[in-house]
C-alpha cells in the first residue's frame, strides 16, 4: 500500500467533499455532519466490495469460444448500462436510502431531511476515492498524476452528480404521497442506471467525441442539480425548521447568560 497512491486517491474526492460541506444549508443539526460523512464514506468502501464480489458471482470469468463475434457496440453498451450502471447504481442506492432512513429522516413527517444531500454525495465520494485509488496504483508511476487529475474531474464528479441527482428525487419525493412515493425514488434509481450508463458508453472508447459528449452531461447535470436545490433545500425554509432556542427570562443577570 502506497502512501503516495493513498494520498492522491483521498486528493481526488476532496474539493467535491469541501464543495458539498461548505455549501450545505445550515439546518441546526450540524452535529450529525461527522457522523454522516465518516458512514456515508464507509459505506462507500462498502459500495465496491458489494459491486466487485457481486459481478464475479453473477458473471463469472470463462473461457467461452463463441462460434459469432460479438459487435464492440454491444459489449460496450453491456459493460456501461448493465455491468457497471446497473451493479453500481444499485449498490450505492441500497445504501443511499438507508443511510438516509438513519441518519437523515424525520419519522415523524415521514419525510427526507436535507442532509440527505451528504449522504448521496459522501456515499458516492467513498467508492469513487477507492476506485481512484485502485486504478492510480495500476497506472504507470509516471501516469500516476495524470490519473489523478483525469480521476478527479471525470470519475469523481460523474459519482457525485450521478448520486446528487438520486438524493435529490428522495427530497423530492417528500412532496408526494404513498405509494407515488416508491414510484418517484424509483424512476431516481432507474435515471441513475441512465446516467451512469451514459456516461461510460461515451467514455469507454476512448473518443474525442465521446469526451465531449460526456463533458456536456456533466454541465447539464450539474444545472440540473443547481436547479432542484434551490427549488427543494431552500435556506429560508430549512431555517425555519430548526429547533428554536430557548428563551433567557431578561431578569437573569448578564454574567450568568
Amino acid at each position: 500500500m502506497s502512501l503516495e497512491v493513498i494520498l492522491l486517491a483521498i486528493g481526488s474526492i476532496l474539493p467535491w467533499g469541501f464543495y458539498l460541506i461548505y455549501t450545505q444549508p445550515n439546518s441546526g443539526r450540524e452535529k450529525r455532519f461527522f457522523f454522516i460523512i465518516f458512514f456515508a464514506l464507509l459505506l462507500g468502501w462498502i459500495s465496491t466490495e458489494l459491486v466487485l464480489r457481486a459481478s464475479a458471482w453473477i458473471w463469472p470469468e470463462t473461457e467461452i469460444k463463441a462460434k459469432v463475434a460479438k459487435s464492440i457496440l454491444s459489449q460496450t453498451a453491456f459493460l456501461a448500462f448493465v455491468k457497471a450502471g446497473m451493479m453500481e447504481e444499485l449498490c450505492k442506492s441500497v445504501l443511499i436510502v438507508s443511510l438516509s432512513l438513519i441518519l437523515a429522516y424525520d419519522w415523524k413527517k415521514k419525510e427526507f431531511l436535507p442532509e440527505t444531500f451528504l449522504v448521496g454525495g459522501f456515499i458516492a465520494l467513498g467508492f469513487a476515492g477507492i476506485e481512484n485509488y485502485h486504478y492510480i496504483l495500476t497506472a504507470k508511476e509516471d501516469d500516476r498524476i495524470h490519473t489523478f487529475i483525469l480521476r478527479t474531474l471525470k470519475s469523481s464528479n460523474a459519482h457525485l452528480l450521478i448520486n446528487l441527482c438520486f438524493a435529490l428525487c428522495l427530497i423530492k419525493s417528500n412532496k408526494r404521497q404513498f405509494p407515488d412515493k416508491y414510484w418517484y425514488i424509483l424512476s431516481g434509481f432507474l435515471l441513475a442506471v441512465v446516467q451512469h450508463g451514459l456516461f461510460d458508453f461515451f467514455v469507454i472508447p476512448v473518443g474525442r467525441f465521446g469526451h465531449w459528449a460526456a463533458t456536456a452531461l456533466f454541465v447539464g447535470i450539474w444545472v440540473w442539480i443547481v436547479k432542484d436545490r434551490r427549488l427543494y433545500m431552500k435556506v429560508e425554509e430549512i431555517q425555519k425548521e430548526r429547533p428554536p432556542r430557548e428563551e433567557i427570562p431578561q431578569s437573569v443577570p448578564e454574567i450568568i447568560r
